[in-house]
């Protein structure tokens, strides 16, 4: 007996010649493992050639991890479901090179024996279209995070503010800078005894000088703020000899080594004693408290340095509530601006995530449903009309000769024609229940949930139409001068005891009988279908 796993041919009988130039790989295998036909595909992508890989066992190209997968879970499924779908594994090159994939196979009857007929792809392109979906998707969230610290930050500094309204009007009844000052310095005066406490503030502006802007005297006392003369000194000569902005206490001024200017302006406003304490607005030297004993040298004690400062504390908040105030308005009003952009990057981002979610599942060249959306919407429908005990109707279709409309019009052409007849076969679905989608290079996928046999027949009789208005010349069509297209019709009621690959299997043959019978038609399955003689018997398929 002839062992006819070593004869080396193109395509077994059955099996379409045109896969062997399918641009996906395909790969038949016995149960016992032998390869009984590799496309040229496959071939190419492993490296191997037709005489030397079919005869062999699957092994050959399988690395341990895979062969291990394929025992335990790829052929059983295959022997007990009859097909399986989406299975991720590698395949080893003849170089050793292990090459990710993605298959999907069914279990077929041919010439007597169960043959596992497996379409392969090469998962490399989808890898690195998976990582650029995580990048967009990392980058989204990084937006969303991004948004989410910037109306922390606003909401957080709109609340400090807030707070620091309430602390200040608790601390002082007025928010007017120059009234804190005053009834402040007169507080200090009273509280410490002094005969002079004046608030001074630094300014950027040289020209413009640095100057008291309250002050509060006792009787006889003279006023700094009064006097017609300069008195920045006072601050210079602070800002001279206190580096580090911290409290300043002189008992005795005269026992100061102070320049002559410096030393002329407190003799001339009697000054025997000072404390100077620092007012701060951040990091930021804003301006002093300055107390003077003129009655003669005075000795401060800590708790009166302590309740200075604690003064100044309170004066810092007013000073920066006051800034905080200005602000306000403008700070609101940007806020505002940001929550309006905050809004525009929310809808982008749901464009985004949608265009994203569309990308996954429709089809580039068509703009159709993918093959990946057609298998979730079919598994969902088959389970919802299983539940319902409703009828679920398959449509099949595929360009006749499209190969030959190919080499004569060109692969442009061809694409522009398999995206006017997927726009046309949409058009005539009017239910948002149906979909239509692309099942595989020139084939055609329309799912008809809860439609009995007549109404499928109704649309493909409609779908017929449409594609032959469209009126796209074929002058190497055997049928006809324009395109047309051969359909198969496939209705069940989705039970427990069926799959939905049943009804893909039943369509497929009703399209595979449409192209013995002279296709340019459609035809709906019956079991009369399911023809026991060899398919070596049957004319064979163009």
């Amino acid at each position: 007996m002839v062992n006819r796993s070593s004869i080396p041919r193109s395509a077994p009988q059955g099996v379409d010649p045109l896969l062997d130039h399918a641009p996906c790989g395909f790969l038949s295998v016995r149960d016992d493992g032998v390869i009984e036909y590799a496309n040229a595909t496959l071939l190419t992508l492993l490296g191997w050639e037709r005489t030397a890989l079919e005869g062999q066992n699957i092994v050959a190209i399988l690395p341990v991890a895979s062969r291990i997968f394929y025992q335990t879970h790829v052929f059983p499924m295959l022997r007990v479901q009859g097909a399986v779908t989406e299975i991720y594994f590698s395949l080893r090159s003849r170089s050793g090179q292990d090459i990710p994939i993605l298959a999907n196979g069914v279990r077929r009857q041919r010439q007597g024996d169960a043959i596992n007929d497996c379409v392969v792809i090469p998962i490399r392109q989808r890898i690195q279209y998976e990582d650029e979906i995580l990048r967009a998707k990392k980058q989204a969230e990084a937006a969303i995070g991004a948004q989410k610290q910037a109306e922390a930050t606003l909401k957080h500094q709109y609340e400090r503010a807030v707070a620091l309204g309430q602390i200040t009007q608790h601390i002082r009844e007025s928010l007017e800078l120059t009234q804190i000052f005053a009834v402040a310095a007169q507080e200090v005066r009273q509280c410490l005894a002094a005969d002079r406490v004046g608030i001074y503030r630094f300014t950027a502006d040289e020209a413009a000088g640095s100057n008291f802007v309250s002050e509060a005297v006792a009787p006889g006392v003279d006023s700094v703020m009064v006097a017609q003369v300069p008195h920045q000194g006072f601050g210079d000569h602070y800002r001279g000899i206190r580096h580090n902005a911290g409290t300043l206490a002189i008992r005795d001024i005269h026992e100061m080594r102070l320049l002559d200017e410096h030393s002329q302006l407190f003799n001339q406003f009697q000054v025997q004693a000072s404390l100077v304490v620092p007012l701060q607005k951040g990091a930021d030297l804003w301006g002093l408290i300055v107390i003077h004993q003129c009655s003669g040298p005075r000795y401060w004690q800590g708790v009166e340095v302590e309740l200075v400062e604690d003064i100044a504390a309170q004066l810092a908040l007013a000073i920066h509530q006051a800034d905080l105030i200005q602000r306000l308005q403008s700070e609101l009003q940007e806020r505002q601006r940001t929550e309006v952009r905050l809004t525009q990057l929310n809808a982008e981002l749901q464009r985004a995530t949608g265009l994203l979610d569309q990308m996954a599942h429709i089809d580039p060249l068509t703009q159709i449903a993918n093959r990946r959306r057609f298998s979730e919407r079919l598994g969902q429908e088959w389970a919802r009309l299983r539940r319902d005990r409703l009828p679920l109707s398959l449509l099949l279709f595929d360009v006749d000769y499209f190969k030959c409309y190919n080499d004569t019009y060109g692969h442009q052409s061809g694409d522009d024609c398999l995206y006017a007849i997927a726009q046309a076969a949409q058009r005539v679905l009017g239910r948002p229940t149906d979909l239509l989608a692309r099942y595989g290079g020139e084939e055609f996928a329309v799912i008809l949930p809860n439609t009995i046999r007549q109404g499928a027949i109704a649309v493909a009789r409609h779908i017929h139409q449409a594609i032959a208005a469209l009126a796209i010349s074929h002058s190497d069509s055997a049928v006809g001068s324009q395109i047309t297209i051969s359909l198969g019709i496939s209705t069940l009621i989705p039970s427990q005891k069926l799959s939905s690959t049943v009804l893909i299997q039943q369509a497929d043959q009703a399209l595979y009988r449409a192209k013995r019978q002279g296709r340019n038609r459609s035809v709906v399955f019956d079991p009369t279908m399911l023809d026991p003689r060899p398919k070596s018997a049957l004319p064979p398929l163009i």
